[in-house]
């Protein structure tokens, strides 16, 4: 059967075209639409002629400026019209700043020119994997593939493989890993073979092949090469896991990301017509960030738009850093050859060598660190200034150290950051907290490994300045977030001895030595008492190998005679028990609700606000905290039958991975220092950028042989590879014995060194072409526990030369230890009280303020309000509760309490003047939104862009209490007992209750429709859901089931019913419960109902076109990450 509206084609729409050359030069348009004038490297592209180019654009060129330009430049001459333009990028993030762009440009031309058939429609901008997704739906059943499967996220695929590893009972000799590592090693192997399109049976057969060239060459066969042997015969091992992880997902009916792209690839490779239909439909293709292509994606591109019709490509080679994931370095060189003109010709090569960035001393660091790629063949020229830069800060501009040991590195970072906070600023004594938020310069800390981190907060904190760790790696090294880990991990493990060990000796508990020697010793107790159960001997005979199973855990829920401890030491061992207790009787509620959970009872919400108060940046205080439970509201809607222990395997997992986040993940904040690795750092830019750990060892860092084949089992043997070309050979074609072998083996291991530097030159690169005024490059000799000194590393080298040359300053350059000198770092001996007491000195101040505070509580007392006030003069922190303490006495209201009265009422004004305005707002979608948001999108987006954009307060509603009074009430309802009496009910007696008419006959109204008698499975459900990459969160009312497996999601409505536009809106609420309820329960959609039920009219209202999973992500993605 055919389906003409996937694979017909639109009729070709008349329009006009250009005969004797372009209507308008690139000079023109930027006139007319009040741009600046372009560079003759920009006009050159902008006006190139419309047929495949290349262009390569280095660090901060302007190149999303100029592909809009030359969208623009093509609609304005009639090459095409807007939607006959196809952009793609990697990220929603950059395909939202160039669909902005293009759409603010054309509009300008409209309103300069008058409106024209030429340019209407709206160019398509969209991720390279998006449009991958839509050729999947709308060609995949050519090639047999469903188009309505399910694409799983990172974190289900990893549970699914997780799974699958732990439960495996196959053949696993010689891989001798932990499960985790086997997981991540399925996950890497199955990810490249659909990257380059390689079956399992085809990697097994080129196995076979390598093991019979090998061994029939005579001689002994030597270790590197039995080694090498080794590791060939482990990947094997994998490949049926990796067939399961494939078949697994058949019965799922999904795919993750890698098998998205190799059917989009393969559809289009092996169906011609496919190609056809879309270069009808896009006349004019551009590419961003064409170096970060993997081959499925270069296959997909050439298929589709290949063979001279005109694609724009954009990248710099010196930018490749993702060679690790399948994205050559090679792919932007081979550009011109694979995507020819019409007569076969190479593309043509233009470039843009101008940064709009950075200063012209920053660019002679850049340039130092690129010639070498440029010597080994990069498409780039050496970047130069631009006229309009930022200025230098205090005359610096670049500077550089290499400094005795990493800690001595993290203080030198610290002051320089805070040095040029205050120049920056304009305020050269000011602390930190003192600096207002608009005067403070962006700023980051890039750098290589995880481990660099911790050290480096620790110096920034002490400074005083408010620090941002960016990524689930580094996020789970944070102290509050680790809290919250550590008691997830006791509630999951009871033989996690080493997680209750942190928060037992941490600033809440304060354990001393002696009370943990008396709960080792009861665990052991229990250990012996248990073991002689089993075995019928006296616990006293007990041997001591038998006592390996003693938890401290467990001693912690039966802590034995408090006579073994000390007073205190008891009390709050004993406190601390009923803690863990009451928390493990909440394991099942949803992971979200366990992460806030855990914040709330451990106190961690308390905590991090007062931080935030005392950095002077409450805003970011709760940063780590939030990230850590969208990641779980992710993992959890993300995942079916997502456990906590699963989870926790899934944070270990990141734990591990060096490389941070995926690249367009992470957003420049303003107001404090943030922290990341290089690599998530690429497409963003700070005023001031501090590049750490230039030593070697650790950027570059050791040769990772694992990302090679030969060492590597979760790595696809390069000669499979698409981008073979540009990777290290191992040729044997001249080895005549097993010695010829070993030389090759050899002769690989030193160019497979080489191409490791130079993927870490790319990424020093990326580093230092960050900062916009001022870039910090440093590095040490002496690192935490290593013997030998490390030193400055061959960047650091180029970048103090270039300074020395007139480009900056060399700071401080510590020469080499003596020969034979030991770490100081590993000498020095480091003290610190234990227990700890986190208020030190201020401990007598505080304690005194919270005796007050209890007094005045109990029983309001001017003396006690007087001597709190006495008593916060000489402690800021007491003080900033003062006003708390007028209050309760009734005393005269402090001026700054009676301005923020008057404030809010400005708000409140504000949002009602805000509320008769129809002027268009442009804001960015966030990464969360609940379903009422999601309702006002659909209804009014121009007032959702309003709320997003500056929330403000709203009026008190009466109404909007006696629904909630109202939910509570049938809440409570059907948890009680059904057979009582209205009046008798939990709440009734409430004052905000009984004294509401409307309430009481909203509740007999209730007791008289059609569900007054049913019962429901679920009451007050949570959910957190991802449509379309935004995590959607809600809270259904009530779910009811019929004998047939059947649901109905019921959502209680106390006021009237809407009409019109309003019911449509409404029905986006109905479509978020549905899919999330199906997801939840894990079944299909079709057997889910959802409807309103207007409690006043006795109306039950289920509308039959509720939006699909698929409507609800296009209600969502409009326009990218955007809401206009």
């Amino acid at each position: 059967m055919t389906q003409p509206s996937l694979f017909a084609e639109e009729p070709a729409r008349p329009r006009r075209r250009a005969d004797s050359g372009p209507r308008f030069t690139p000079e023109e348009l930027a006139h007319l639409l009040r741009l600046p004038r372009p560079t003759s490297e920009q006009s050159e592209i902008i006006s190139a002629p419309v047929e495949p180019l290349l262009v390569v654009a280095g660090a901060g060129s302007g190149k999303t400026e100029t592909m809009a330009s030359r969208v623009v430049w093509l609609v304005a001459n009639s090459y095409a019209h807007p939607d006959e333009i196809l952009g793609l990028t990697f990220t929603r993030k950059a395909a939202g700043e160039l669909a902005h762009r293009v759409r603010t440009r054309l509009g300008q031309l409209i309103r300069r020119l008058g409106r024209d058939d030429a340019f209407a429609g709206e160019a398509t901008i969209s991720t390279y994997h998006s449009y991958a997704a839509r050729v999947v739906t709308e060609h995949g059943l050519r090639a047999g593939f469903e188009p309505s499967a399910r694409l799983l996220t990172e974190a289900a695929r990893w549970q699914i493989v997780d799974s699958l590893v732990r439960s495996y009972t196959g053949e696993m000799t010689g891989v001798n890993r932990a499960p985790s590592t086997v997981t991540d090693d399925v996950l890497a192997l199955s990810g490249e073979l659909a990257e380059h399109l390689v079956s399992p049976d085809e990697l097994a057969a080129w196995t076979g092949r390598f093991f019979a060239e090998v061994q029939e060459l005579p001689g002994k066969v030597y270790k590197d090469v039995a080694d090498a042997l080794a590791r060939q015969r482990q990947r094997l091992t994998l490949l049926p896991l990796v067939r399961l992880y494939d078949q697994r997902k058949i019965d799922l009916e999904a795919m993750d990301f890698g098998d998205q792209m190799a059917r989009a690839a393969l559809v289009a490779r092996d169906h011609p017509e496919v190609g056809e239909i879309e270069r009808g439909r896009y006349k004019i293709v551009l590419l961003d960030e064409y170096q970060d292509t993997s081959h499925a994606q270069v296959t997909m591109l050439n298929a589709l738009f290949g063979g001279g019709h005109p694609v724009t490509a954009v990248g710099d080679p010196c930018q490749s850093i993702y060679g690790w994931r399948g994205a050559s370095a090679g792919t932007l060189d081979r550009f011109p050859d694979e995507f020819t003109l019409p007569g076969g010709e190479p593309a043509r090569v233009g470039s843009l060598t101008r940064s709009w960035r950075n200063r012209p001393e920053i660019l002679r660091v850049a340039n130092t660190l690129s010639a070498p790629l440029r010597a080994f063949g990069a498409r780039v020229t050496e970047l130069r200034a631009a006229e309009r830069v930022s200025g230098a800060v205090g005359g610096r501009t670049v500077a550089c150290a290499l400094l005795p040991t990493f800690a001595e590195e993290a203080d030198w970072i610290g002051d320089s950051m805070l040095t040029a906070w205050r120049i920056i600023a304009g305020m050269p004594q000011a602390l930190p907290e003192e600096i207002p938020v608009e005067k403070r310069p962006t700023s980051a800390v890039l750098v290589r490994v995880r481990s660099q981190i911790p050290a480096i907060e620790d110096a920034l904190r002490r400074r005083g300045l408010p620090v941002e760790v960016v990524g689930l790696g580094g996020l789970l090294d944070t102290p509050e977030v680790r809290d919250v880990v550590c008691t997830m991990r006791v509630l999951a493990d009871p033989t996690d001895g080493a997680s209750l060990l942190r928060l037992l000796t941490g600033a809440r508990w304060r354990i001393g030595p002696r009370d943990l020697v008396a709960l080792h010793r009861r665990a052991r107790g229990l250990a012996a008492a248990r073991a002689a159960v089993v075995t019928g001997a006296e616990p006293d005979d007990v041997v001591a190998d038998r006592l390996d199973d003693a938890t401290l855990v467990e001693a912690m829920a039966d802590l034995g005679a408090p006579q073994q401890y000390s007073a205190e030491g008891y009390g709050r061992l004993h406190a601390y028990s009923r803690e863990l207790s009451a928390l493990r009787q909440r394991l099942d509620q949803p992971l979200p609700d366990l992460v806030a959970d855990i914040e709330r009872t451990i106190g961690l919400d308390v905590e991090v606000a007062v931080r935030g108060w005392a950095a002077g940046d409450a805003g970011l205080a709760r940063g780590h905290l939030d990230a850590l439970a969208d990641t779980a509201a992710r993992y959890s809607a993300e995942t079916d039958g997502g456990t906590l222990a699963g989870f926790l395997a899934f944070l270990a997992a990141a734990e591990e991975e060096e490389r941070g986040l995926e690249p367009g993940q992470v957003d420049v904040v303003e107001g404090a220092v943030q922290i990341l690795t290089a690599h998530a750092a690429k497409g963003l830019e700070w005023d001031v950028v501090s590049v750490a750990g230039l030593s070697k060892g650790v950027w570059p860092g050791l040769v990772r042989n694992s990302d090679q084949y030969l060492m590597g089992i979760g790595v696809l043997p390069f000669p499979l590879r698409g981008d073979s070309d540009g990777l290290p050979v191992l040729d044997l074609s001249e080895a005549a014995d097993q010695k010829g072998v070993v030389n090759a083996v050899s002769a690989f291991g030193a160019a497979w060194r080489e191409h490791d530097v130079r993927e870490e030159r790319r990424l020093a690169y990326v580093a230092v072409t960050r900062p916009r005024r001022l870039l910090l490059a440093s590095g040490y000799w002496w690192g935490d526990g290593v013997k030998r000194p490390r030193g400055p590393s061959v960047f650091l080298d180029e970048i103090r030369a270039t300074c020395e040359e007139g480009a900056g300053v060399v700071d401080v350059w510590t020469p080499e230890p003596a020969p034979g000198a030991a770490n100081p770092a590993a000498e020095a001996v480091v003290s610190a009280q234990w227990p700890s007491d986190p208020l030190g000195l201020r401990r007598p101040a505080m304690a005194a303020a919270a005796d007050l505070i209890r007094r005045m509580i109990s029983a309001p007392d001017p003396a006690a309000a007087e001597a709190f006030a006495e008593l916060a003069e000489g402690e800021p922190e007491v003080a900033a509760r003062a006003g708390l303490a007028a209050e309760l006495v009734g005393l005269p209201e402090d001026p700054d309490i009676a301005r923020w009265r008057r404030e809010a009422e400005l708000l409140l004004a504000e949002r009602d003047e805000r509320s008769r305005r129809d002027g268009p707002i442009e804001v960015a979608l966030p990464a969360h939104l609940s379903v009422s948001q999601l309702v006002v999108l659909r209804r009014d987006p121009q007032a959702l862009a309003r709320s997003l954009r500056r929330p403000l307060p709203h009026r008190p509603m009466p109404h909007a209490r006696r629904g909630t009074a109202f939910h509570a009430w049938l809440e409570q309802r059907f948890g009680a007992v059904r057979l009582i009496d209205i009046d008798e009910l939990p709440g009734a007696a409430d004052d905000d209750a009984a004294d509401d008419a409307e309430l009481v006959a909203l509740q007999q109204a209730f007791l008289s429709g059609e569900w007054a008698e049913r019962t429901p499975i679920e009451v007050e459900v949570p959910f957190a859901t991802t449509i379309a990459g935004v995590v959607v969160r809600g809270r259904m009312d009530a779910v009811f089931a019929d004998t047939a497996n059947r649901f109905d999601v019921i959502d209680w409505k106390t006021g009237r019913r809407p009409e019109g536009a309003d019911a449509d809106a409404a029905a986006v609420q109905l479509a978020a419960y549905r899919i999330a309820w199906a997801a939840l329960a894990k079944v299909p959609l079709n057997r889910v109902r959802a409807g309103f039920h207007y409690v006043r009219d006795q109306v039950t209202v289920r509308p039959v076109d509720l939006l699909d999973a698929a409507q609800l992500a296009a209600l969502v993605e409009r326009l990218p990450e955007r809401v206009i």
